[in-house]
């Protein structure tokens, strides 16, 4: 009697750790962003601003507790962190913002953090406005989008 219990719980045991036999899930070859023409123009008050307010400032603003890194002002995020250039103007593949977003969500370095991915369009509009030279109108300082 004692048998037929524990053989029960044999088979979702090994149902479960028979799916972790398949080793870690690779980080993507291709990143497939729209084209300009199919997102259109970006425009950084309306594509850009609203989306490192509203998902990225919320943990990386100055003098956060967290991070020492903050995306309000965008000298900040010219600046080197970890030996990683977090942003660099007119090179999206070697921005360190864009590619955070881009990694499946089982990474920890993706961003923005607990499985809030950028929307497709965001994260097209990011790249383009990153490859655009990242055009940030002259001493504007975002601030965290804050719920009433």
């Amino acid at each position: 009697m004692m048998n037929r219990p524990f053989s029960i719980l044999l088979l979702p045991m090994a149902l479960l750790l028979g799916g972790c036999q398949t080793g870690p899930k690779p980080i993507p070859d291709v990143i497939v962003v729209a084209p300009e023409s199919e997102v259109g123009a970006v425009d950084f008050k309306k594509d850009i601003a609203p989306v490192l307010e509203r998902k990225c400032i919320v943990c990386h603003f100055d003098h956060a507790p967290l991070t020492a890194l903050s995306f309000q002002r965008k000298k900040n995020m010219l600046e080197d962190t970890n030996g990683r250039p977090v942003l660099v103007p007119g090179d999206p593949q070697h921005s360190t913002i864009f590619l955070v977003t881009v990694m499946p969500d089982y990474f920890i370095e993706a961003m923005p953090a607990g499985g809030h991915q950028l929307a497709k369009e965001e994260t097209s509009k990011l790249y383009h406005w990153i490859e655009a030279g990242a055009p940030w109108p002259e001493g504007l300082v975002l601030q965290p989008e804050t719920e009433l």
